[in-house]
């Protein structure tokens, strides 16, 4: 577990209410992780987990939406300053080669699927579909164009398809092997229960945690199998395959 003081470079508005901030740094994060952001504000305690944007060898990047104390506080750091930043943790999605692969997200689960994008588009061909609330939430649509073809859903019909993404991949009939996904728990539970034993695919989960390190079992989840256990996001996830976790509230 590697905690680091790092610069900010970067932190500029996509939208009204989401963000872009960059560290200065080699943090050698795998697609699906994330990191736990320290808000210098001593007042809030816990840490911020944010899904990595994107990585290279001299910076990391995340996106969030302001939603809180906490985001409202990230989003007046200036270019220059530092935070800690616990991380990278949790799982990473899985690679494959040379398969046809559906990359699904949805609001603000679509940017850590960037990075996995920008790893996967060397030996696979990928289609995206990206489910939003309304026109004025689309992100990354362009940035992920570079990548494969993009389907853009909406809820209430502003922008791209009428619809929600389940809805648009039957629409569009998608071919494709393996599925990975990122987004609302009601849409990784529609896209567990339609293809599980139908095809491969990974989901990563988007939850509020309280460490973030596996501790407090604050971000666990019920597995299929209960002898296996409660499953915590921030350490046996957050991704996951398909057929693992148990959606059911009883």
């Amino acid at each position: 577990m590697i905690v680091n003081d790092l610069k900010i470079i970067e932190n500029k508005p996509l939208t009204n209410d989401i963000y872009k901030m960059t560290f200065e740094g080699d943090l050698k994060a795998l697609p699906g992780q994330f990191v736990n952001v320290k808000i210098n504000d001593s007042s809030l305690l816990l840490r911020r987990p944010i899904s990595v944007f994107d990585c290279t060898e001299k910076s990391l990047s995340i996106i969030y939406r302001v939603v809180g104390a906490g985001t409202k506080e990230l989003s007046t750091y200036k270019e220059g300053s530092t935070v800690s930043v616990l991380g990278p943790v949790g799982s990473g999605f899985p690679r494959v080669s040379k398969k046809k692969v559906l990359i699904v997200g949805g609001g603000i689960g679509v940017p850590p699927l960037y990075y996995l994008a920008k790893s996967l588009v060397s030996d696979n061909e990928i289609t995206f579909v990206l489910g939003f609330r309304d026109k004025s939430q689309v992100i990354l649509e362009n940035e992920l164009s570079k990548y494969g073809k993009v389907i853009v859903t909406t809820d209430d019909g502003s922008y791209g398809f009428h619809g929600n993404v389940i809805k648009a991949i039957e629409e569009y009939n998608i071919d494709f092997d393996v599925v990975y996904a990122c987004g609302p728990s009601r849409m990784l539970e529609a896209i567990d229960k339609k293809y599980y034993g139908q095809k491969e695919g990974y989901i990563s989960f988007e939850e509020r945690m309280a460490c973030g390190i596996g501790i407090c079992y604050g971000c666990a989840c019920r597995p299929r199998e209960l002898k296996k256990g409660m499953l915590r996001v921030c350490k046996e996830g957050p991704v996951f395959e398909l057929g693992v976790i148990n959606y059911d509230k009883a």
